[in-house]
């Protein structure tokens, strides 16, 4: 919900008067960059041309700050992994005039949130379902990201049962033993995936640097030559399927729509991904994942 609320505050200072000359939109990510930051912010207030991207961090630094420093602006950073002191001390020291910590979300507005996921057809399909529902609700901790994605995967559970294992297995989810208790809740949308060709396909996307647009026509023929697709005569069927499992992956919001052609992966889904492949998925299709390595070519058998 971070990134959502942080969009809805940029787009109000585009679209309303508002006391800032300059306002900035950057996205960190967890492979933080001072330089790509710097650009980013750069693109911004002019710095745009080859020229000040080749530039050291010092030279981009010196220039940014001769423009900001005689200006209001407010900079505006997406998926910040790097710890921030929170401590409402620094918060008066900077001068902020209010603080607003953002919390999870208060049990009303998750369990109308997890509502809209499963829809009310499911919710209506047995008197005692939606009892059981706000018990599965209430394990995802106000958690908007675990609301929606076990709310989807919950979307087609028409039975007490299907219900009933759910809360089992969310409440092992909450074991002591669990160090990331993000983790186990959305591992349960995974879980939940029809069949092993549909989870590997999954899986296979975390290979992709965070934040990137997949294409999806790319996307599924990397899936065919890989292997990972039913095998087929002609390359056609095989691009329904894959189209198919896109589909699919993206009701069970475990990919994101961008666009009409491409797709992308929340970072903590990705985080997930990575998590389910390393803890996991000790199978003959194991990755070999090194984030920021830029391979282009595997590497030699010992640096396995």
């Amino acid at each position: 919900g971070k990134t959502t609320l942080l969009t809805n505050l940029n787009n109000k200072f585009s679209t309303t008067p508002n006391d800032f000359e300059v306002v900035i939109w950057a996205l960190v990510s967890k492979d933080y960059d001072v330089e790509k930051i710097q650009d980013r912010i750069g693109e911004n207030v002019g710095y745009s041309d080859g020229s000040w991207k080749n530039k050291s961090a010092d030279q981009k630094a010196i220039d940014i700050y001769g423009i900001l420093s005689n200006k209001r602006f407010v900079v505006l950073l997406d998926d910040l992994w790097q710890r921030v002191d929170l401590n409402q001390e620094i918060c008066g020291e900077m001068g902020a005039r209010r603080k607003i910590k953002v919390e999870c979300l208060e049990p009303e507005t998750a369990w109308e949130l997890f509502q809209d996921k499963v829809g009310d057809e499911t919710l209506n399909s047995h008197p005692d379902i939606p009892n059981l529902a706000k018990q599965v609700a209430e394990r995802c901790g106000g958690l908007p990201l675990a609301l929606i994605t076990i709310g989807r995967a919950m979307a087609c559970k028409t039975t007490l049962e299907e219900w009933n294992y759910a809360i089992e297995m969310l409440k092992r989810c909450a074991l002591p033993k669990m160090k990331n208790e993000v983790f186990p809740l959305l591992k349960f949308s995974y879980d939940n995936l029809p069949n092993a060709t549909m989870k590997c396909c999954f899986l296979y996307c975390c290979l992709y640097p965070e934040d990137y647009c997949i294409p999806k026509k790319r996307l599924v023929e990397y899936w065919f030559c890989e292997g990972l697709l039913d095998k087929f005569d002609r390359i056609n069927e095989a691009q329904m399927q894959g189209g198919d499992i896109i589909s699919s992956l993206l009701n069970a919001c475990l990919l994101e729509r961008d666009g009409e052609n491409y797709v992308k992966m929340h970072d903590v889904i990705r985080d997930m991904a990575l998590w389910i492949t390393r803890k996991f998925e000790a199978t003959e299709d194991t990755f070999f994942v090194k984030a920021g390595a830029q391979l282009s070519q595997e590497p030699y058998v010992k640096a396995w």
